[in-house]
């Protein structure tokens, strides 16, 4: 279990991050650092570094205890060293150029928090340019703590210089890394010898190169291409043989997995921006038939796979293009994809594979907590990572995660709504870790737009009313821990639940 490390610095991910509890590989708690004296300094370089080497970096909160409970050791005047400006001339002494360090600071309670995010180096690790030394008493011998050459990495809580283990997985890092870039050298090598990717010379074009195994630009300048001539044979080929070469990854390279799981949801998210609603659904229908991969011939969860990773980064890029449907209010598209129901033994109860796929990622640990998982942390992250995925956004806007929020919730509101009741099975609100503005006009839309709530829900007034509370008494509960969701506010939806009270107990 781990945090789920995004390039964001706001207030509901410090707190998100203090709700953690423990440190971890990715995230180091510290009561208190002063950039004016170098032995805080030499120290804080040090887990820079290591974290560097992380495949997503990780975070650094000053002015907590090692629980994640604030403290008051950190002054307004050691707070405000902390711009970035002057921390990274305080890094530049010790490492070299390019690195990837933000800091904001918050007043969480009338007490200065700080919270450093830092990127993974983008060579792969981060080599110290200058010894990091500093004195313990005033004229007693220098203490090192790291020198010219040396690499640090993170090994559970601490920053250890690496071993044999750690350079091999960090080579491993790169690799994976690079692979996006070789795919565009592919592309740039046939165009040489006169097979044109860039959709300028489809007609000479075979159905076979129009493949996942492609950089993502090349795939999406094609994909389009393709959609915009009606071309179905070679898409359908394209997915037909990334559900043959999901079979064979599941197993083994995820890295190349996440890969061939990001060109079938670009392929999708093209779609759905142009409302080509056929090959929207034959790419989520791809997905389908990729998560059953997950289950044997008799439904049971197959062993010799990791299963629930597989089916947590499925969930992950369904949340992605959700946030897509409701930015672009293709409503038919958001109950599309709440409702998928796979194939497999599990499905007596859960009713669909979103809520599936999180509870079993959960179990497995895989999620940073089997009560609170991060979901839309980790969605943020893919969307951040495919253009496809917001072509109508830059990637950290408030509308990417205002829409991945009212989606989390719409698709609760979807699966109560085709099963009749409220169940365990049907929703979690995920969207409780953030602020109450984000997700309440997805509650608006239901009880006063006539033509959403008809594609949305298929139950009556009363029932919509019951979930809406339900919803935000859970979403209170679970936001306690993060002061995110702190309830409704809009007089329209208030008015619409006073006017149905409560009349069932909901399934606990």
């Amino acid at each position: 279990m781990s945090v789920v490390v995004e390039p964001v610095l706001t207030i509901e991910k410090l707190r998100e991050v203090l709700a953690e509890g423990h440190e971890q590989q990715a995230l180091d708690f510290k009561r208190t650092l002063d950039l004016n004296e170098r032995r805080d300094i030499v120290e804080l370089v040090k887990d820079v570094a290591a974290m560097q080497a992380e495949a997503s970096g990780g975070y650094i909160v000053v002015g907590a205890d090692d629980h994640g409970k604030i403290v008051p050791d950190l002054t307004p005047t050691l707070a405000a060293l902390f711009d970035e400006a002057t921390l990274r001339a305080k890094l530049k002494k010790y490492v070299a150029e390019p690195f990837d360090v933000r800091a904001a600071t918050h007043d969480i309670g009338g007490q200065m928090v700080v919270l450093l995010y830092i990127g993974p180096n983008p060579e792969g690790w981060c080599i110290f340019t200058a010894d990091g030394a500093y004195e313990k008493q005033p004229g007693a011998k220098p203490t090192t703590v790291f020198r010219v050459g040396e690499v640090f990495v993170r090994r559970g809580t601490a920053s250890v210089r690496w071993e044999d283990a750690d350079r091999k997985r960090l080579v491993q890092q790169v690799v994976a890394r690079q692979k996006e870039a070789w795919r565009a050298e592919f592309r740039t090598n046939l165009a040489a010898v006169d097979v044109n990717l860039s959709a300028q010379r489809l007609e000479q074009l075979p159905s076979s190169a129009v493949t996942w195994k492609l950089d993502a630009a090349g795939f999406d300048e094609l994909v389009t291409e393709l959609m915009r001539r009606n071309d179905d044979i070679p898409l359908i080929r394209m997915l037909s043989q990334a559900q043959t070469d999901a079979a064979e990854l599941v197993g083994g390279d995820l890295d190349e997995l996440k890969t061939l799981l990001d060109r079938v949801a670009g392929f999708s998210a093209i779609a759905l921006a142009y409302e080509r609603l056929r090959f929207f659904e034959r790419g989520v229908d791809t997905f389908v038939k990729i998560y059953e991969l997950g289950v044997d011939d008799h439904g049971m969860r197959r062993g010799n796979i990791d299963a629930p990773r597989l089916w947590l980064e499925i969930a992950a890029r369904i949340y992605g293009l959700g946030g897509l449907a409701v930015r672009n209010r293709n409503w038919r598209a958001v109950r599309f994809l709440a409702n998928r129901k796979p194939r497999g033994h599990d499905f007596g109860h859960y009713s669909n594979w979103l809520r599936h796929a999180q509870v079993m990622a959960s179990r497995a640990e895989i999620l940073d907590d089997k009560d609170n998982p991060g979901l839309i942390a980790r969605t943020r992250n893919v969307v951040r990572s495919l253009a496809a995925l917001r072509p109508d956004a830059v990637p950290d806007s408030d509308e990417i995660l205002d829409s991945l929020c009212q989606f989390d919730a719409l698709a609760g509101i979807v699966v109560i709504g085709e099963r009749g009741r409220i169940s365990s099975g049907s929703y979690y609100t995920n969207f409780a870790r953030y602020f109450s503005r984000r997700t309440e006009p997805a509650f608006l839309l239901l009880v006063s737009n006539a033509d959403a709530r008809k594609t949305l829900f298929v139950g009556d007034d009363q029932l919509l009313a019951d979930a809406i509370r339900e919803m935000s008494y859970r979403a209170n509960r679970e936001g306690f821990n993060y002061n995110g969701w702190d309830g409704l506010e809009d007089e329209t939806v208030i008015r619409f639940l006073a006017d149905h009270p409560t009349t069932q107990d909901e399934e606990q």
